[in-house]
């Protein structure tokens, strides 16, 4: 019954079909709604839908084999279209309907589509004919070497060497605990190849599988369809296997087999290209003798290479290419302004810097506030610097400087880690206008505008220590009488006055006082009468010593 139902629909399609050619004034309403008819046709005729396959991409015809089990649609295109599903028999052959048996035994998807795409035009001259795979067959297959599952797997035909290394890496439960095979799983992505895999096939051919050329090159003949009968070959990396790399710059580092037949363009795709900030024009490759005792150097244009613009070079084992990184001046370069100026903030500048007076017209200007006197700039970075720096304390002793001043020496460095000055004068620059002052500001510099103060602090040995008022051109002595004097205790040979910019102790002699600075009175020094002995006692010695070499000195010249 079932068998005369298709022959029945089978025999309408081709009436329709043949008709096409003698009546194509009909009117359209006359010709036969096959796929009506496919509608009403018993559930047992109809064929099932087609359950979906996991795919990495679209079947490459070129590359896909058919077998027996794949299912395919062939397409009759006409004023009245005919669908038919055909299977592959075991026998590797196709039975299509009015057309015959089509033998498709070691065929490609492409050859096969032409050859039932002939057979089928050859019947219905007028009309056009395609072919599809509908549904992969299942296919068994074997594998063995570096994974945790050997032994036969069923797989669809279109899946990969890749995919059935995956689906024999996958977590046995009843064989191994979580934490050992994530041990076990570790361990095989260290010491497995991924370029020597080999495919036995049931002819005797082997195709050797480079799953990493295939990432970069999506070229199924580094990563082939699996088909019937296959032996999938995992072998390990040893440790002494021959390797090119890829390093340098801002280069992610890649280490990779030596296959034979590798080339620099093609360490270059494996290693994905260039990252940026890396300059591949002047990248070189080092190569190893034989006996890895020496290297030659090769310089390279790598980019001319992969952009085809270059001759290609074969690499050896061992080559090495180095991609150095770019040298890109473009930083956040910036100053920072503080203080009494009008738009305080940070300010951007080019890799030269900037000039002082640019860089202040940018923030506003001063404010009415604004003590030029004590203005400061620092130079930022110096903690950068200081490592050397301070390693130069050894060197002292070198060059014949004594251990105090290698201990002063120490001891200013360490003081730039806090301040570490440039020598310009903003009062005589803004309200002089002495442009040789006008320096270039480096950049991450920083600008302290401090405020007037109208005071000077005054503290150590006074009467009064704190703040008194400011007056222009007055001495030292009329900041100590306004903070109520010297004490008892003053030792006012030695009172310094503090610069409120630079912190610098001067003389009274040295400088004058100026808005914001501090005068510092030291206190008498009282020292035990045994230290006054023991002074007495080096003075007499030393006083001995000289008497005794003029009475010698006297004696020899007579």
């Amino acid at each position: 019954m079932r068998c005369s139902v298709f022959v029945s629909f089978f025999i309408l399609s081709v009436i329709a079909l043949c008709q096409e050619g003698t009546a194509q004034t009909r009117d359209a309403t006359d010709i036969p709604d096959i796929m009506s008819l496919r509608q009403n046709l018993p559930s047992a005729v109809r064929q099932p839908e087609l359950p979906s396959v996991s795919m990495d991409g679209p079947v490459k015809p070129e590359s896909y084999f058919v077998g027996p089990g794949d299912v395919l649609g062939v397409n009759v295109w006409s004023s009245t279209p005919v669908q038919q599903r055909v299977i592959v028999s075991p026998e590797a052959t196709v039975l299509v309907p009015g057309v015959g048996e089509i033998v498709v035994q070691d065929l490609t998807l492409a050859q096969t589509k032409t050859l039932i795409a002939q057979a089928v035009a050859r019947k219905f001259v007028r009309a056009s004919v395609t072919v599809t795979l509908l549904m992969p067959r299942s296919i068994t297959v074997e594998i063995v070497g570096q994974v945790i599952q050997e032994g036969k797997k069923e797989i669809s035909a279109i899946q990969r060497a890749d995919d059935l290394i995956a689906l024999s890496n996958k977590f046995p439960e009843s064989r191994l605990s979580v934490d050992d095979y994530a041990l076990q799983l570790s361990a095989l992505r260290k010491g497995t190849s991924e370029r020597n895999i080999a495919i036995l096939r049931r002819n005797g051919e082997i195709l050797r599988v480079d799953l990493v050329r295939y990432r970069v090159t999506n070229d199924s003949r580094f990563n082939p369809y699996l088909r019937e009968g296959d032996v999938v070959q995992v072998p390990p990396r040893a440790e002494a296997d021959n390797t090119i790399a890829v390093f340098g710059g801002r280069m992610r580092p890649a280490n990779f087999e030596f296959v034979p037949g590798d080339s620099l363009s093609m360490l270059i795709r494996m290693a994905f290209g260039f990252t940026q900030g890396t300059d591949p024009e002047h990248a070189f490759l080092t190569r190893l003798t034989p006996d890895a005792r020496e290297m030659d150097t090769l310089r390279v244009n790598a980019l001319a290479v992969d952009q085809d613009r270059a001759p290609d070079m074969p690499l050896r084992p061992g080559d090495r290419l180095v991609i150095p990184e770019r040298s890109d001046p473009r930083q956040n370069f910036r100053v920072m302004v503080d203080g009494e100026v009008n738009r305080p903030g940070t300010y951007p500048t080019a890799f030269g810097g900037s000039r002082l007076s640019d860089i202040i017209h940018l923030a506003g200007g001063f404010t009415r506030f604004a003590n030029l006197k004590a203005a400061v700039l620092d130079r930022r970075g110096v903690e950068e610097r200081m490592g050397p720096e301070l390693s130069n304390v050894l060197l002292t002793r070198q060059i014949g400087l004594t251990a105090t001043d290698s201990a002063d020496y120490l001891r200013e460095m360490r003081l730039r880690l806090r301040h570490d000055a440039v020598a310009v004068d903003f009062y005589r620059l803004f309200v002089q206008g002495d442009s040789t002052q006008d320096i270039i500001v480096q950049p991450y510099d920083r600008i302290v505008i401090p405020r007037l103060e109208g005071t000077v602090y005054v503290f150590g040995q006074v009467v009064n220590p704190g703040n008194v008022p400011f007056k222009e051109a007055e001495k030292v002595d009329f900041y100590v009488d306004m903070a109520g004097g010297f004490t008892q205790e003053a030792r006012a040979s030695d009172l310094k006055i503090i610069k409120q910019g630079t912190h610098v102790w001067l003389d009274p002699q040295e400088t004058v006082v100026e808005d914001g600075d501090q005068i510092w009175v030291p206190r008498v020094i009282h020292r035990p009468f045994g230290e006054y002995l023991v002074s007495i006692a080096q003075v007499a010695t030393v006083l001995s010593a000289v008497v005794a070499i003029a009475l010698l000195a006297k004696t020899y010249s007579k």
